[in-house]
């Protein structure tokens, strides 16, 4: 009988060890190569710990229920000082960071920078690492366009489909589904359906359904929603009005930087077709006013713009991200979304 009871005591010590070591949580160690002093900070699902960094050192504990994101702050993260981020996957396991730390002047002004160096013990950072390498040699480095969106789709269908619980699948999807039009409607309600949303961020969930909803909306053949808005000398200018040309809705604004990239290529296409038939209607978002005039004169924007200062667009054209366009034919139909200048003057060459 005695010999049951430590029999039956051994199993339950083995029981609770293993309950146990599933629900340690993670530890995470982190090295800083810099003159680091004070309090690092780290960021995961809604909340924010904080660690000081003693002889280049820093730790945290915690416990998360699924493998997440995390972001290390070389500052308090509500502050308004500028900085970059060390961005890394969060799960219940020992986690290693070196990062490098330093403080530069960039083209925000003076910037605290933290950049990892490497990571060991996360099995999802590993698994993001496969997949971003992936995208790498496959989708970022293809200059055919037709390989590259059928590449952007099967490598997300894999990962998808190989890991449907993942946060990452939500996230790439919403990240990369707008990855220049590459991806349709059909395509990416295909791609949500592969996953569990159970277990996705909710920001990235509504991202996918705004993608679906845009994308089916401006279907070639349709009718965009109408657009009424001040000119520079807040004359108010509607779209029908340009009814007759071939149009391009250009939503932009003067803080976006890939947008600003592409104005010279805009204005070189522009002169050529201009008298050809041609228009181009830039719609802001810009909130400062002049912030917009002084991007219009600096680029040296000859077309109509507007500005949608109280962003209303985003709305109605369930605007997630931007550079965004659209091309209209003569009569306001969608013809073309999304498009890079290269295409727009390969069309413009066989419309007009």
């Amino acid at each position: 009988m005695k010999m049951k009871k430590i029999f039956s005591l051994g199993i339950l010590i083995i029981l609770l060890t293993n309950c146990e070591n599933e629900n340690d949580g993670f530890l995470l160690n982190g090295k800083i190569d810099g003159d680091y002093s004070g309090l690092i900070y780290l960021r995961y699902n809604d909340l924010i710990d904080s660690a000081l960094v003693v002889k280049n050192s820093f730790k945290f504990k915690g416990n998360v229920p699924n493998p997440t994101k995390g972001i290390l702050y070389p500052g308090r993260p509500s502050s308004k000082e500028n900085m970059t981020l060390g961005v890394f996957m969060l799960e219940n396991s020992t986690i290693n960071i070196i990062s490098n730390y330093s403080v530069r002047i960039s083209n925000m002004g003076m910037t605290k920078f933290l950049d990892i160096d490497s990571i060991s013990g996360s099995k999802s950072q590993e698994l993001r690492n496969r997949f971003e390498d992936r995208m790498l040699k496959t989708v970022h480095n293809e200059k055919n366009d037709s390989i590259k969106n059928l590449s952007l789709y099967n490598n997300l269908h894999e990962f998808i489909s190989n890991n449907p619980k993942s946060v990452m699948s939500g996230e790439y999807l919403a990240e990369l589904g707008s990855y220049y039009n590459s991806l349709n409607g059909n395509q990416l309600e295909i791609l949500l359906k592969l996953m569990d949303t159970g277990y996705q961020v909710k920001d990235d969930l509504n991202k996918i359904g705004g993608l679906i909803k845009q994308r089916k909306l401006f279907e070639n053949g349709n009718t965009p929603p109408d657009i009424v808005f001040p000119n520079e000398e807040g004359v108010m200018i509607n779209r029908l009005s340009l009814n007759g040309k071939v149009v391009l809705l250009d939503f932009w604004a003067s803080w976006c930087a890939p947008c600003r990239q592409t104005n010279p290529e805009l204005v070189t296409i522009y002169d050529s077709f201009k008298n050809d038939g041609f228009e181009i209607l830039g719609i802001s978002i810009d909130k400062d006013e002049e912030a917009w005039k002084k991007a219009i004169r600096e680029d040296n924007l000859s077309w109509t713009q507007v500005i949608d200062s109280l962003r209303t667009t985003e709305e109605t054209y369930n605007l997630n991200s931007i550079p965004f366009n659209l091309l209209l034919n003569q009569e306001g139909k969608i013809i073309a979304q999304n498009i890079k200048p290269i295409e727009l003057r390969k069309i413009l060459n066989y419309k007009l």
